[in-house]
C-alpha cells in the first residue's frame, strides 16, 4: 500500500509540473510573439470616424517628432513617404460620393412622353452603371488581393523594422478604400436594379414621330456610301502602299552582306525609317475606316431604335438586324484589337533606329518625331473607337431586351425560338473556325480538317464507284480483263491528284509553291529519288502503251527453252508490275525493269504460241516415216491445234543422229505451261519411236587400254 501511495504521489507531481511549465510556456510565447511580430493597426480603418483620427494624430505627432531629431537621409525618406500615404489616407472620405443615377432613372420614368434624346439619356446612363459595376467588381477583387499581400508581409516583420510604418499605412489604405469600393458596389447594385425594374416602363413611354425615322434612314443610306467609298478608296491605296512597301524593303535588303561606310549606315537607317512610315500611313489609314465604320453602326443602331419604338415594328427583321450589328461590332473590336498589335510591333521597330544616334541625321531625326506622333494619334484614335464600341455592345445588348419586351404571346416565343437556334449555330460556326494551328500566316481550324477529311472520304468513295462502274461496263461489253484494269487505273490516278490539289486547296496551302519546291528538290529526285521517279515514269508509259497488260504471259530473262522468269501478269500499279509464275509465286518487278529489259509477251496479239521441239533419230532411219509418224502421234495429242497443223522439219545432221523440229501450236493455259506442253510433246514422239522400232542414238564412247607400255622405277621397285 505505501508503494502505490507513494507512486500516485510521483505522477501527481509530474502532471502539475507539467501544466505549468505549459501555462508558463504559453505566458512567454505570447509575450515573445506581441514583442516581435508586427500586426495590421486596426485603429487606421476603423469604422468609427474619432478613433481614426486619434490614430492618424498620434502617427502624424510621432512622424513630426522623429523628423526633427533624425538625421539619417534613409529614415527621414522613410518618414517623409509615411507623411504622404497618412495625408492620402486623411484625405479619404467617410462615405463614398452618392450617385445621381437612381435619381435620374427616377425623373426619366415618371414622365408620360419621352423624347428620343431622353431615351438616349437613359441608356447611356444605363451602360455607365453597368460599366461602372464591371470595373468596381474588378476593383475590389485586385483590392483584395493586395489587402492580402501586405497583411502576409506585414506579419513577416519585426515590431521595430523601419518598413513596419509604411506597410501599416498602405494596409491600412488599401483597407479603408476597399470599403468605399464596397459601398459604390452597392450603390451601383441598386441603380443597375431600378435600372432594369423602370426599363420597360421607358420604353412604352418613348416616342418618335415618322419624319424622324425617315431622316435616320436618310443619314444612314448617306454613311453606308460614304464608308463604301473610304473602303474601296483604301484598296486601292493599299495597293500602291503595298508597292511601295515591298520597294522599301528591296532597298534594305541590298544593304545586307557588305561593309557600310557610316554615310551608308545613315542612308540605311533613314531608309528603315521610310519603311515604317509606309506602314504607319497604312496603319493611319486603317483607323480611318475604322471610325468610319463605327459611325455607321452607331447609326444603324440608332435606326434600329427608332424601328423598335415606332407604332408597327417587324420583330424578325429587328432581331436579324440587332444580331447583324452585333456581329460587325465583334469584328471590328478584332480589327481594333490587331492593329493595336501592330502599333506596338511598330514600337519595337523604332527601338533600333532611335538607339543607333550615332547614325541618325537631321532627316532622321524629323521623321522619327512625325512618327511619333502619328503613332500616338493613331493609338489615342483607336481606343477612343475600342471604348465606343464597347458601348455600342452594350447597347446592343439593350435593343435585343427592348425588342424582348416590345413583343408579347406568339411572336415573342417565335423570336426567341429562332434566336437561340441562331446563337447555337454561330456557337458551332465558332468552335469549328476557331484556329488550331497558325502558321505562315496559314490557319488551320477543326472546320478546314473536316473538309479536307469529306473531301479525302468523298475521293475514295468515287474511286471505288468509278472502279465499278468501269466493271460492270466491261462486263456488259465483254472487255478483256486487262483492258477493264487498264481503264480503272487511267481514271484512278487523276481523280487522286485533282482530290489532293482541292484538299490543299482547302488547307490554304498555296499549291503555286509547288513549283519553287520541285526546283528546290530537283537535286534531291535527281540523286536519292531517281530509282523512285524511274519506276513512276516506267508505270504511266505501260500503262498506257499497252505493251504488257493484266493477263498476259511474259518471261524476263530467258525464252522458250530456257529457265527464264516467266508467268501471268496479275497487276500493274504506278510503281511495279505483279508476275504470278506457273508455281504460284508473286513476284514484283519494278516497272522500270520491265521498260528496260528484254520482255517475251507470250499473248501479246492472241493466246496461240508455236513449240519448237527437237528430237534425233539414228542415221538409216527413213525420213519420210519420221515425219508421217510424228505428225500423226502430234496430231493425236488433244493440246497440239489442228490448225495451223504441226510440221516436222530436219534441222541438222548431227554427230551421232539425224535432227528434226517437231513444231506444234498450242493456246490457252497450254501456251502458259511450257514445261507441261514440252513434256506431253515430248513424250508422245517417244512412244510412237519406240512402238516402230525407231532407234534414238545417244552419244557412245569406246576405251582401249594398252598393254605394252614401259615400266617405270617404282612399278619395277614394287615388283621386287
Amino acid at each position: 500500500m505505501m508503494r502505490h501511495k507513494i507512486v500516485k504521489k510521483s505522477l501527481l507531481l509530474l502532471l502539475f509540473g507539467q501544466v505549468a511549465c505549459y501555462l508558463l510556456y504559453t505566458a512567454t510565447g505570447f509575450a515573445s510573439h506581441s514583442a516581435w511580430a508586427a500586426e495590421p493597426n486596426m485603429q487606421l480603418f476603423s469604422d468609427r470616424t474619432e478613433e481614426r483620427q486619434v490614430a492618424y494624430t498620434k502617427i502624424e505627432e510621432t512622424i513630426a517628432e522623429k523628423l526633427a531629431i533624425i538625421k539619417d537621409e534613409k529614415e527621414k525618406e522613410n518618414l517623409l513617404v509615411q507623411q504622404q500615404i497618412l495625408a492620402r489616407l486623411q484625405e479619404l472620405p467617410d462615405k463614398p460620393k452618392q450617385r445621381a443615377t437612381s435619381r435620374i432613372f427616377s425623373e426619366l420614368a415618371g414622365k408620360e412622353k419621352l423624347s428620343w434624346e431622353e431615351l438616349e439619356q437613359y441608356l447611356n446612363r444605363y451602360i455607365e452603371t453597368i460599366l461602372g459595376e464591371e470595373m468596381n467588381r474588378q476593383a475590389l477583387e485586385n483590392g483584395s488581393r493586395q489587402i492580402k499581400i501586405l497583411r502576409n508581409r506585414l506579419t513577416t516583420l519585426a515590431a521595430d523594422d523601419p518598413a513596419t510604418g509604411i506597410l501599416q499605412l498602405q494596409h491600412a489604405y488599401k483597407t479603408r478604400k476597399q470599403a468605399l469600393q464596397q459601398e459604390t458596389a452597392r450603390q451601383l447594385k441598386d441603380a443597375l436594379k431600378l435600372a432594369q425594374k423602370l426599363y420597360p416602363l421607358v420604353l412604352s413611354h418613348t416616342q418618335v414621330d415618322s419624319w424622324k425615322l425617315d431622316e435616320e434612314e436618310k443619314i444612314l443610306a448617306d454613311q453606308r456610301a460614304q464608308f463604301q467609298n473610304i473602303v474601296d478608296d483604301e484598296a486601292l491605296s493599299a495597293t500602291g502602299n503595298n508597292i511601295k512597301i515591298q520597294q522599301q524593303e528591296n532597298v534594305l535588303n541590298a544593304y545586307s552582306g557588305r561593309d557600310l561606310t557610316v554615310d551608308e549606315k545613315k542612308l540605311m537607317v533613314y531608309d528603315q525609317l521610310k519603311l515604317i512610315e509606309l506602314q504607319v500611313n497604312r496603319l493611319f489609314a486603317g483607323s480611318q475606316r475604322h471610325a468610319n465604320n463605327l459611325k455607321r453602326l452607331q447609326q444603324e443602331q440608332k435606326v434600329a431604335w427608332f424601328l423598335i419604338i415606332s407604332e408597327k415594328p417587324d420583330f424578325l427583321d429587328l432581331t436579324d438586324l440587332s444580331n447583324d450589328i452585333l456581329k460587325q461590332i465583334i469584328l471590328l473590336k478584332k480589327e481594333t484589337s490587331k492593329s493595336q498589335n501592330d502599333i506596338y510591333s511598330l514600337e519595337k521597330d523604332l527601338v533600333t533606329p532611335r538607339n543607333n544616334t550615332e547614325f541618325i541625321g537631321p532627316r532622321a531625326k524629323k521623321l522619327v518625331g512625325k512618327m511619333d506622333t502619328d503613332i500616338r494619334e493613331i493609338f489615342a484614335a483607336l481606343t477612343l473607337i475600342d471604348q465606343q464600341a464597347d458601348v455600342l455592345d452594350h447597347r446592343g445588348w439593350l435593343l435585343g431586351k427592348a425588342i424582348d419586351q416590345k413583343q408579347t404571346g406568339i411572336g415573342a416565343v417565335v423570336t426567341k425560338t429562332r434566336e437561340a437556334t441562331d446563337n447555337v449555330f454561330e456557337r458551332i460556326i465558332f468552335i469549328l473556325k476557331y484556329p488550331i494551328v497558325t502558321y505562315s500566316g496559314v490557319s488551320i481550324s477543326l472546320l478546314v480538317l473536316l473538309q479536307a477529311a469529306f473531301l479525302l472520304i468523298l475521293g475514295y468513295l468515287l474511286n471505288r464507284f468509278y472502279g465499278k462502274i468501269i466493271y460492270r461496263i466491261g462486263q456488259q461489253r465483254s472487255w478483256a480483263e486487262q483492258t477493264v484494269h487498264m481503264l480503272q487505273a487511267a481514271g484512278k490516278y487523276p481523280l487522286f491528284f485533282i482530290i489532293a490539289l482541292i484538299v490543299l486547296s482547302v488547307l490554304g496551302i498555296n499549291t503555286s509553291s509547288f513549283a519553287m519546291i520541285a526546283g528546290a528538290l530537283s537535286v534531291g529526285i535527281g540523286f536519292g529519288l531517281k530509282t523512285i521517279v524511274n519506276n513512276l515514269i516506267s508505270g504511266v508509259i505501260l500503262l498506257f502503251d499497252k505493251s504488257i497488260r493484266p493477263g498476259d504471259f511474259i518471261s524476263l530473262g530467258g525464252n522458250l527453252h530456257d529457265e527464264g522468269l516467266r508467268g501471268n501478269v496479275v497487276q500493274m500499279s504506278i510503281r511495279a508490275t505483279v508476275l504470278r509464275t506457273n508455281d504460284n509465286i508473286n513476284v514484283i518487278i519494278p516497272n522500270a525493269d520491265l521498260i528496260e529489259a528484254q520482255v517475251v509477251n507470250w499473248t501479246y496479239s492472241d493466246e496461240k504460241v508455236r513449240f519448237k521441239i527437237p528430237f534425233s533419230v539414228a542415221y538409216g532411219t527413213d525420213v519420210d516415216q519420221i515425219k508421217h509418224l510424228v505428225k500423226e502421234a502430234m496430231l493425236q495429242a488433244p493440246i497440239v491445234l489442228k490448225h495451223p497443223e504441226p510440221s516436222i522439219l530436219m534441222s541438222a545432221h548431227g554427230d551421232n543422229a539425224l535432227v528434226y523440229n517437231a513444231s506444234v501450236w498450242v493456246e490457252g493455259p497450254n501456251a502458259r505451261r511450257p514445261a507441261r506442253t514440252i513434256d506431253t510433246i515430248l513424250s508422245n514422239i517417244y512412244k510412237v519411236l519406240s512402238k516402230h522400232n525407231i532407234e534414238i542414238p545417244f552419244p557412245q564412247r569406246v576405251v582401249h587400254i594398252k598393254s605394252d607400255l614401259p615400266e617405270t622405277k617404282e612399278s619395277k621397285a614394287t615388283t621386287q
